[in-house]
Order: structure tokens, then C-alpha cells, then sequence
């Protein structure tokens, strides 16, 4: 048994819990989270860090799947079964256009914008997520009802710098109403 780890209990650190939750990978994270919390109920890292993730994973948990792409660069967005998808397209030729206007090093982004008034005013989140795929469909689960979205795919640089090759058109979820 290692040290401060009950037998059986899985191996969790606080800094292997951060890696998962900045590569979105949300479930595994709070996984994570969860051992930490029963390993170390008392420690304030894990307590910031289980908020942030609950905070992430109340805006919804991402799937992506690969679709057949087209001859032009787009991003749109619908909200299926109660999930917003963004489906995306990125040509050869706009892809280069984005690597080289940041220097070659980067990755295939959608950046996703949201909006949603609340009772102190409108709060805004932006999100970026690499894609895996230069056309496909990402479904977010979990999508906060009554707020407007907003997509953008293009190329991000290792340096933060995003070139946008497409932007969706606003979307409103309202809900059941």
C-alpha cells in the first residue's frame, strides 16, 4: 500500500487531476477528484481544484466524431436532444492559411463563446477545443439553457494567437419554451 492511499483505492494526485481537467477530459478528472477528496478531505488544493471542475463540468462535456468534409471552411451550430452540436469543416487550403500566419506551430481549434444573463448581469465563457478530426461533428452535453452560442473553427498557435477561418451564426437555446 503506498503511503496515504487506502489498499485499493486508485492512484490520484492533484497535478495528474489538473492535467485531465485542461485537456477537457472532464469525467476522468472528477474521477480523479473524487479519490482525492476521500485521500485528503482537508487540503485546499484539492477543495479549489474540485470546484473548478465542477464549474467546467456544469458547462457541459464534449464528444467529438469525424464526418466527411466539403470544399469550403464553416462551423454551424444546432441543439440536438438537448446537447449543443457544432459541426465543422476545414479545407487544406485554409488550414495552411492558419499555420502560416502563426508560424506553423498550433492546432485545429473550435472555439466555442457563450452568454447567459443572469440576475448580475450577463456572464460570458469562451472555450476552446482541439479538434481531432479537419471535419466532423462535437456534441456538448450539458449546456446551460436560455444562453446564446456562438462558434468560431479555425487554427490556434502555440503562442494563443487564433485565426478564425469560419464563424457560426448565433444560436439560442430556449429551452423547452
Amino acid at each position: 500500500m503506498a503511503e496515504g492511499r487506502p489498499a485499493g483505492e486508485p492512484f490520484a494526485t492533484v497535478t495528474l487531476a489538473e492535467i485531465l481537467l485542461g485537456q477537457d477530459l472532464l469525467t476522468e478528472a472528477l474521477k480523479m477528484i473524487e479519490t482525492l477528496e476521500r485521500q485528503r478531505p482537508d487540503d485546499p488544493r484539492v477543495a479549489a481544484l474540485a470546484d473548478r471542475a465542477r464549474r467546467r463540468f456544469d458547462q457541459g462535456e464534449l464528444e467529438q466524431r469525424a464526418v466527411e468534409g466539403g470544399a469550403v471552411d464553416r462551423v454551424a451550430l444546432e441543439i440536438v436532444d438537448g446537447a449543443l452540436r457544432v459541426r465543422w469543416e476545414l479545407t487544406p487550403a485554409g488550414r495552411e492559411l492558419g499555420r502560416r500566419v502563426v508560424r506553423y506551430s498550433g492546432h485545429d481549434v473550435v472555439r466555442l463563446f457563450t452568454a447567459l444573463a443572469g440576475p448580475r448581469g450577463v456572464r460570458r465563457h469562451s472555450r476552446d477545443v482541439e479538434l481531432e478530426h479537419p471535419a466532423g461533428r462535437l456534441d456538448l452535453f450539458g449546456v446551460p439553457r436560455g444562453a446564446v452560442f456562438v462558434a468560431a473553427v479555425g487554427f490556434r498557435g502555440l503562442n494563443g494567437l487564433f485565426v478564425p477561418l469560419a464563424t457560426s451564426r448565433p444560436l439560442v437555446d430556449e429551452g423547452d419554451a
